[in-house]
Parts: C-alpha cells; sequence; structure tokens
C-alpha cells in the first residue's frame, strides 16, 4: 500500500511541475504570436501592433516616443518599458529568459480607433454591434478574450472612458 501511495505521489508532483513550464511561450508568427487563435492588433499611423509580437518592428516604424520609462514588470519576473506616443502608452515586457512582447496598449484619448472603430467616446450600443456579448463585466469594464490578448473596455455613463488591449502569459 505504501509503494502505491509513493507511486501516485510521484505521478502528480511529475504533473505539477510539468505543469510550471518555463516562461511564457515564445511567439512564432508575428501575426499571430502564441499560436491558436489570432489575438487583438491595433494600427496607428498604418503600423500594425500584434499583441504579443517581438517589437523590433513596431517600435521603429511608430517613431520616436514621446518619453519612456521602465519598471519592474507586476505579471511576471521581468521589466516593462512604456512609450508614450501621442493617443496611446505602448509598454513592451523583457523577462529574464526568452524573448521581447508586446503586452500593453492603453489608449490616452480619441486619436485613434480599435479595428472594429471604437474610441474613447464611442457608446456602449457601438461597442456591443462591434465586439458582442461575449465579454466579460466587471463595474462598467468590458473585457474581450481573442486567442491569447485581452481587450478591456471601460464604459462610464454610458460612453468608452478607456480602452486597454493586453498580452496574456501563461
Amino acid at each position: 500500500m505504501r509503494k502505491l501511495f509513493a507511486f501516485i505521489l510521484s505521478i502528480l508532483l511529475l504533473a505539477a511541475l510539468a505543469g510550471c513550464g518555463g516562461g511564457p511561450a515564445k511567439p512564432t508568427d508575428p501575426a499571430n504570436p502564441g499560436g491558436g487563435e489570432p489575438g487583438f492588433c491595433f494600427e496607428p499611423k498604418g503600423v500594425k501592433i500584434v499583441m504579443g509580437a517581438h517589437p523590433d518592428t513596431a517600435l521603429p516604424a511608430l517613431g520616436e516616443a514621446l518619453h519612456s520609462f521602465e519598471k519592474p514588470s507586476c505579471a511576471i519576473n521581468a521589466r516593462d518599458t512604456t512609450y508614450n506616443y501621442p493617443g496611446f502608452d505602448l509598454t513592451v515586457t523583457y523577462p529574464d529568459r526568452g524573448e521581447d512582447y508586446i503586452t500593453n496598449i492603453t489608449f490616452a484619448d480619441d486619436t485613434y480607433f480599435t479595428a472594429e472603430g471604437i474610441t474613447i467616446g464611442s457608446d456602449f450600443d457601438e461597442v456591443m454591434a462591434a465586439y458582442g456579448t461575449d465579454y466579460e463585466e466587471v463595474k462598467g469594464h468590458y473585457t474581450y478574450t481573442r486567442g491569447r490578448s485581452t481587450l478591456e473596455i471601460a464604459i462610464i455613463g454610458g460612453a468608452v472612458e478607456q480602452i486597454i488591449y493586453d498580452y496574456l502569459f501563461d
């Protein structure tokens, strides 16, 4: 009986360790990082920015940021650099091991639109027409998931107040 218990315990331990992984998955296809269903993307100034993609193409194409700053990542053991551009902020996460990822885009004003035509100031009905009802809502924050990314739209008083794209790490 003790051998059977030890065997089952060792199998469970191996399964748990296998699930820990070695950090975030490496994006392979810039148009669909992480594989699976394609995630959200954003196109300011004609530059396609895919959540979870490597930043080497997007950053030079966007030009010089107004400002940038670095801080430790709150999501994983990594360092985040946020680049402020007119109308939006873009964050790149640099894990201690692995590749760099575009992990966050936050709209600063109504300069830009999502690919589906939503901007700061759009109304609730426009958001529902563009994205549908497959969302999670918490206190006026509507979160849509696509592939390994999310789009969070905060609606206050019937109008969009905030738009945030995020990349989902494992």
